[in-house]
């Protein structure tokens, strides 16, 4: 217990100092009263760690409260404007996280819903095609009740689920087949029918809605969760020329993919107009050095375009320089892979499932969102988990935190029943 909060004082200690850096008393008293509620609810969520014996995986958690805390900071440091409505959502994300973690007693009833959360993803892509506002070139997002909503984050969750059900259903069938093909034998139409119904469904309403990065995400995480479950290569054999194929169409199709990749390829040919963006985020980064200029001491935060959402990560980097920067990727790494330690710790398949494909989610996220501002990819325009601003990214990744941290607490609830059991037998 001792250690727990220790653990979340020094995170909560970092936020405070980070928020004083940047001149606390120039904020408004509402942001202050936010910061508050946020450090208590970490607090009392430590607490109920002890008063319902949480005995799951003990790292996950803190850290990614300290990205949380990083990200808070940051969104001050960016915008203190709207860092507000950042601290609601990381409010309401945490309440909705420890709801999820102790309200659901058996995760696996989730597994009873499969087609429900398929229709559940396509209808909410479908909503946001026909009444969605389009922004950065692609529609996206919409309002509802006067407040913006991004259904795209909500799909992930709903598509998770789908996959972990039905990965779960025919798992035998996916690693074996029953029709050959030459030397390789693949799944009759009856077994992949419904998969690549809801593949071409989803990918081609994103593509629709000009939301290419966000398809990337999704192809990314269908692959990987069916070769996790199925251990072929042959899936990612078959998976890589269709994405090269859709790729060259898409850049035939859209005119804003075919910019970002030519300024992907060279942002010099016109670093004040197309290529602004990312060379002003290269510029930021590069000037962060080893050690970074400071906190609130960088250029990046006003120079770089939506830096407080597509480019946070450029800001960190110049702020806190590679040390920071690497700070924040071993986070996520460690997050990453305590999910697929949970993974191989479940005593349920779909459980192991469900949380392989929250890690390769969080994985596949991060990957492309900071390859997108180093230049090592297209830029994507999808949010970084817990850091970025915005509050339909935050309730999602909660919630699937809520759900990756309840499959570890049930794990390890149940390996310590079978050994007082065994214990029993014993004497």
């Amino acid at each position: 217990m001792i250690h727990r909060l220790t653990t979340r004082i020094v995170i909560l200690g970092m936020m405070w100092l980070g928020l004083s850096l940047l001149k606390w008393e120039s904020l408004s008293t509402q942001l202050f009263t936010q910061t508050l509620i946020f450090s208590a609810i970490v607090i009392l969520g430590c607490l109920m760690e002890q008063i319902f014996n949480y005995q799951g995986d003990p790292y996950i958690l803190p850290v990614v409260q300290a990205i949380m805390a990083l990200g808070l900071v940051f969104v001050v440091r960016i915008n203190p404007n709207v860092a507000l409505h950042q601290f609601w959502w990381a409010n309401i994300g945490q309440v909705l996280f420890y709801i999820v973690l102790w309200a659901m007693h058996d995760y696996r009833k989730l597994g009873r819903f499969r087609y429900l959360w398929g229709l559940l993803a396509v209808a909410l892509l479908l909503a946001t095609l026909l009444f969605g506002a389009e922004e950065g070139g692609a529609t996206s997002s919409f309002k509802f009740l006067g407040v913006g909503i991004q259904p795209e984050e909500f799909v992930k969750l709903a598509l998770l689920l789908f996959m972990a059900t039905y990965l779960e259903e025919n798992e035998e069938l996916l690693r074996v087949g029953t029709v050959q093909w030459g030397r390789f034998s693949l799944p009759d139409w009856r077994t992949l029918g419904p998969f690549m119904i809801m593949v071409a469904f989803i990918l081609g309403i994103l593509a629709a809605q000009k939301s290419l990065g966000t398809a990337l995400v999704f192809y990314m995480l269908f692959v990987l969760m069916l070769y996790v479950v199925t251990e072929r290569a042959l899936y990612l054999g078959i998976s890589f020329p269709i994405l090269l194929l859709t790729g060259t169409v898409g850049y035939m199709l859209f005119r804003h993919v075919r910019v970002r990749v030519a300024v992907w390829m060279n942002p010099w040919l016109d670093p004040s107009g197309g290529g602004y963006q990312i060379a002003q985020s290269l510029f930021a980064i590069s000037g962060g050095k080893i050690l970074g200029t400071g906190l609130g001491n960088g250029i990046g935060a006003t120079t770089v375009p939506v830096a407080i959402s597509d480019f946070v990560f450029s800001v960190i980097a110049e702020e806190l320089g590679f040390a920071g920067a690497m700070a924040v990727l071993v986070m996520f790494l460690i997050v990453v892979m305590r999910a697929f330690a949970v993974s191989l710790r479940a005593k349920d398949r779909f459980g192991q499932i469900l949380a392989a494909g929250i890690g390769i989610l969080l994985g596949t996220e991060t990957l492309i969102i900071l390859a997108g501002v180093t230049k090592l990819l297209p830029l994507t325009g999808i949010p970084l988990p817990w850091v970025s601003y915005g509050g339909s990214s935050l309730i999602v990744h909660f919630i699937l935190l809520g759900l990756l941290l309840n499959i570890s607490n049930a794990t390890a609830v149940a390996s310590h029943s079978t050994k007082n059991k065994g214990r029993e037998y014993a004497t």
